[in-house]
C-alpha cells in the first residue's frame, strides 16, 4: 500500500473501512461551490434519513472500497468515478430515503449531484440511483399495504352493517303493517 504511507491516511483508510462494514450502503455525489452552511443543511436532511455525509478522499476510499469484503467489485466500477471534490453519504436505514433526501436536496442547491452508488453490494449508476430515490420509501409502501389490507376489512363492515340495517328495516316495517 504505497499511497497509503503516511499513519493519518492508514487511519483515514481505517475510519472508512469501518463505516463501510457497518454501512453497505452509500452515495458517492460531487459538492464542489457548496459553503458551510449548505453542507450543514445537507448532512441535516441526511442525518434525519439515518445517513451519514463524509467528505472523503477520492484514493483513500478507493483503497477502503478495495479492502472490503462487500465492496470489492464496486471499488472497481467506481474508482474511475471518483473525480474532484467527492463527499459520500452512507447510508444506515432506508437507501430509497436517503438518496430521495439527496435528490431533493440537490434540486434545491444546484451545487450537489449524485455520481453513483452502492446498495447490497451492487454498483448502481447515476439514474439508477435516480430511479430509487423516486420510489416510495419503506413507510410510504407500508402505509399504503396498510390500507389495502384495511379496505376489504371496511368494506365486510359496512357491508354486514347494511344488511343487520335492511333486516331491521324490513322487521320494522313488518311489524308497523301487522300492528
Amino acid at each position: 500500500m504505497p499511497a497509503v504511507a503516511s499513519p493519518a491516511n492508514k487511519a483515514s483508510v481505517a475510519e472508512l473501512k469501518e463505516i463501510l462494514s457497518k454501512h453497505k450502503d452509500f452515495v458517492a455525489t460531487t459538492y464542489s461551490g457548496l459553503n458551510v452552511v449548505e453542507m450543514g443543511e445537507l448532512r441535516t436532511v441526511v442525518r434525519e434519513k439515518q445517513g451519514r455525509v463524509k467528505v472523503i478522499k477520492n484514493n483513500l476510499f478507493r483503497l477502503a472500497l478495495k479492502e472490503s469484503p462487500v465492496h470489492k467489485d464496486a471499488a472497481e466500477k467506481i474508482g474511475d468515478q471518483l473525480v474532484g471534490p467527492v463527499a459520500v453519504t452512507f447510508v444506515g436505514g432506508d437507501f430509497s430515503a436517503a438518496s430521495k433526501a439527496i435528490l431533493d436536496f440537490s434540486k434545491k442547491i444546484n451545487k450537489v449531484s449524485i455520481i453513483t452508488g452502492c446498495m447490497d453490494g451492487k454498483c448502481l449508476d447515476k439514474s439508477e440511483v435516480q430511479a430509487i430515490a423516486n420510489l416510495p420509501s419503506r413507510e410510504q409502501l407500508l402505509t399504503i399495504i396498510g390500507r389495502g389490507l384495511n379496505t376489504p376489512a371496511t368494506k365486510i363492515a359496512i357491508g354486514m352493517k347494511e344488511i343487520i340495517a335492511g333486516l331491521a328495516r324490513g322487521i320494522k316495517a313488518v311489524g308497523e303493517k301487522n300492528g
